[in-house]
């Protein structure tokens, strides 16, 4: 007998061997499939195109001007105006003028100013020499001083009278090595774009006889030092004080000698000299203070007292001598620094001594200066300031600040105008 058959197994085989798929639901998946290649096919053509498209254009139209760059040191290139740019219209952007330092004498100064167009991105500026109080002048000595290209930034200017019309100024540019130009005064009103008595001050290779009127000039931070006779600017050569990182200490009176601040050679450890022969000899100490710390500010009014600060992150410490550098104590909580002053990180110090023995010191930075007074050379309190770092010229002091003041006594300030400036070009 046969087997009955299983329709229902038959059918379900049937309907399997029989199947058709679903052809919009695969449609609809081989959409998505080409879709997502597409897109990365774009991508990958837009990110080719973002490497390749800067250099065809800077293939098509070179590279950017100075104005942007400044010139190629490599190449030895010197700064100039590209012929096709159209300078912005005059007034079209502030200008500034910053006084950097200031020498000679009340009541008509010698200051070296930067002028500046503020130009976003492209700030412009030209170091000059004019002056500062005294007659209205019409243009300055110099313009265009130090710098290769207006673009470059300067900084820790000095201004040095050598003799009655002879000149130093020195800069850092551009975060490098210091330069130093030497220039004579002209009574000619007109501007000396580049004079010819303008010329890089070289350090000399013979000694010569110095006076006790005559100075001390150092051309390169840290750098030898080297006399300067004040009857015709000569320099020579002079015996070097025995330590590291050595810094004149500038804006003191003749009769207080040479002082040198910098670091022990051995140990690293906060350091102060002192000749009073004019470089013949030199008479160094150590003050008990830890290495790594910056160079001491001194400041003295003659060849016996002399204040050494040594400044810190969150403090300054004083050490004084009474015998010419001999020996040196330290006063202990001296100077108190107050709230706004939360770090001395990237500020400077100065200090003078008046001429009532009274002691002036300040904590300059770009945007602030503190400063502190004591009458007795021991405590020091916060006072009220002119402004700005302060500059010790030949009889009395000039304030940095904007606007600059000067002054006779350190004490009663008025303020000064500076006089013959050009706009950068």
């Amino acid at each position: 007998m046969r087997p009955e058959l299983d329709f229902r197994t038959l059918r379900a085989q049937i309907e399997a061997a029989t199947w058709m798929p679903d052809f919009a639901t695969l449609y609809r998946r081989a959409g998505r499939v080409r879709l997502r290649d597409r897109l990365a096919v774009l991508g990958a053509l837009v990110g080719t195109l973002g490497v390749l498209a800067p250099v065809a254009l800077a293939g098509v139209f070179g590279r950017p001007g100075p104005v942007a760059l400044g010139p190629n040191p490599d190449l030895g290139e010197a700064w100039s105006p590209v012929a096709s740019e159209t300078p912005p219209a005059a007034g079209k952007y502030p200008s500034t003028i910053t006084v950097m330092a200031a020498a000679g004498d009340l009541p008509s100064l010698v200051a070296a100013v930067d002028v500046c167009v503020e130009v976003p991105q492209a700030r412009r500026c030209s170091l000059q020499v004019t002056t500062l109080g005294g007659p209205e002048r019409r243009n300055p000595y110099v313009v265009d001083a130090l710098r290769t290209s207006p673009l470059e930034r300067i900084s820790n200017v000095q201004l040095l009278r050598i003799a009655a019309t002879s000149y130093i100024l020195s800069g850092e540019v551009g975060g490098g090595s210091r330069a130093s130009v030497r220039f004579e005064l002209t009574t000619d009103i007109q501007t000396q774009l580049n004079p010819q008595d303008t010329s890089p001050v070289m350090g000399p290779a013979d000694r010569l006889a110095l006076g006790p009127g005559d100075r001390t000039v150092q051309l390169v931070q840290y750098g030898d030092l080297f006399g300067v006779r004040e009857s015709d600017g000569a320099l020579s050569v002079i015996g070097q004080p025995p330590m590291a990182r050595r810094t004149i200490a500038a804006g003191l009176p003749a009769k207080a000698g040479w002082w040198v601040t910098g670091a022990d050679l051995h140990t690293g450890a906060p350091a102060v000299g002192v000749s009073l022969d004019q470089g013949g000899g030199w008479l160094a100490r150590t003050l008990d203070a830890p290495a790594g710390s910056d160079v001491p500010t001194v400041a003295s009014a003659d060849s016996h007292s002399a204040w050494a600060f040594v400044p810190y992150s969150h403090a300054i410490r004083l050490f004084r001598t009474s015998d010419g550098g001999l020996n040196w104590r330290e006063v202990r909580g001296a100077v108190e620094l107050p709230a706004q002053l939360k770090t001395l990180d990237n500020r400077t110090l100065g200090a003078l001594v008046r001429a009532d023995r009274s002691v002036l010191l300040w904590v300059h930075s770009d945007s602030e200066t503190v400063f502190f007074e004591s009458n007795d050379g021991e405590h020091f309190t916060v006072v009220s300031g002119p402004g700005g770092a302060i500059s010790v010229v030949d009889n009395g002091y000039a304030a940095l600040g904007d606007p600059a003041r000067v002054s006779r006594d350190a004490k009663t300030w008025q303020e000064a105008a500076v006089t013959g400036t050009m706009q950068p070009s």
